[in-house]
């Protein structure tokens, strides 16, 4: 079959809580599909043609960073848009979702204006929070449940979008409603970690599926995953028997 593109965004810059891993997924997963898979590493002065790959990834970074980084993809505003209005998957992991909402509020009280892509805003916590995160999604098509960490640098509003999953346990957007992150056709804005898609190999042959639709192949990917729904079902026993330090309602599982 034909190859399959994956760009990684600024892993110079944008790299951090082992996100290769999703990277790794994703070219695995590819893989099985039947592809030849091409992955390139795209830095801040990199020539980036967005409409030429089939999944873009986009890693977690820090707040120290939005500034360089809203400023590249601002110049790529239009094609991204284009990329993501056509089913091909952008996937954001982490605080970086950031810079593709409407503003940041950084906690000296400067204000970012982002790229706008999603209807979201977004404010720079005092402190980190860092904690198991577990939330049902769809994806594709397929009613999923994900487990992940996260280690929120802030707090996200959402605002005209549909968020990407209901909270069962953890702090989600912003501790205060059940939602995390948002989906855009089959693009994903998660604050989760993990990696995620190593975590959830469910998710991630749904992603390669809507990568394949949105080039208009049909594919059949065989993947064993008994001992990933194994591993999720003793991480959510855990998760749900834990004692938490969790006060919110909108934070503590349904079961509390």
């Amino acid at each position: 079959m034909s190859t399959f593109r994956i760009a990684r965004m600024l892993p110079g810059t944008l790299d951090l809580h082992g996100d290769r891993g999703n990277l790794m997924a994703l070219e695995r997963f590819a893989g099985l599909a039947g592809y030849t898979v091409l992955t390139d590493d795209i830095e801040l002065d990199d020539a980036f043609d967005a409409l030429s790959y089939d999944v873009i990834l986009v890693s977690p970074g820090s707040a120290a960073s939005f500034r360089e980084v809203i400023g590249f993809f601002s110049s790529h505003k239009a094609a991204i848009r284009e990329f993501v209005d056509s089913g091909r998957p952008l996937i954001v992991t982490g605080a970086t979702a950031a810079v593709f909402g409407k503003e940041i509020t950084l906690r000296d009280g400067t204000v970012l204006e982002g790229t706008g892509l999603i209807d979201v805003t977004t404010k720079e916590r005092a402190f980190a929070y860092g904690d198991d995160l577990y939330f049902s999604a769809s994806y594709n098509g397929e009613d999923m449940e994900i487990i992940g960490s996260q280690i929120q640098m802030t707090d996200v509003f959402v605002g005209d979008e549909v968020p990407f999953g209901k909270l069962v346990y953890g702090y989600g957007n912003n501790g205060k409603d059940r939602t995390e992150g948002v989906i855009r056709n089959n693009s994903v804005f998660t604050n989760t970690l993990g990696p995620m898609l190593i975590l959830s190999p469910w998710l991630t042959r749904q992603v390669i599926a809507a990568a394949a639709a949105a080039r208009g192949d049909t594919i059949d990917i065989a993947f064993d995953d008994s001992l990933e729904r194994k591993s999720f079902e003793t991480k959510k026993e855990f998760i749900m028997n834990k004692r938490t330090a969790l006060t919110s309602p909108a934070e503590r599982p349904e079961k509390f």
